[in-house]
This record gives structure tokens, sequence and C-alpha cells, in this order.
């Protein structure tokens, strides 16, 4: 576990915290980065956003405990030089 002190400092009109970049690397945190964040009465806890793949992008939404929609032929075996 990583602990610190971080400081408060004026950005504009609000208040930001800097993230060190040991703290960075550690969690492979980059610029514009998203975060979660929840609080309590003592503590703010934040969570990074896990970047998707490009793979997650394409199932997201997908429901495997649904049946395959489509019919599955058997064409017969290889007609070719194909591979099983």
């Amino acid at each position: 576990m990583s602990q610190g002190m971080l400081t408060l400092s004026k950005w504009g009109n609000s208040l930001s915290v800097r993230l060190p970049q040991k703290l960075l690397n550690q969690f492979g945190l980059s610029q514009d980065d998203k975060f979660e964040f929840s609080a309590t009465d003592e503590e703010i806890i934040l969570k990074p956003v896990k970047k998707q793949t490009a793979i997650q992008k394409l199932f997201e939404g997908y429901d495997s405990s649904q049946p395959y929609p489509y019919e599955i032929v058997d064409k017969g075996g290889a007609i070719g030089e194909e591979l099983y």
C-alpha cells in the first residue's frame, strides 16, 4: 500500500490534488484518465476507471447466457485443405 501526503492546490476557481509520478506508474495512469469517487464522513476514495480494450468494447452488452441466435449448419467436413 502506498502512503504519503498530498496537498490541495489552486487550479482556476477550483482546488486540485497532484498525484506523484510513482503512483501514476504503479497504476498505469496518464493524463485525462477517469476516476470514480465515493465519500464518507471521514474518507474520500478514488478508483481509476479501467480502460476498455477493443474486444471488450466489441462485446459490450453481449449476454453469453442467451442461446446463439443463428442456426449452426454442418457443411459435411473439409472441402479443401481446411484444418479442423
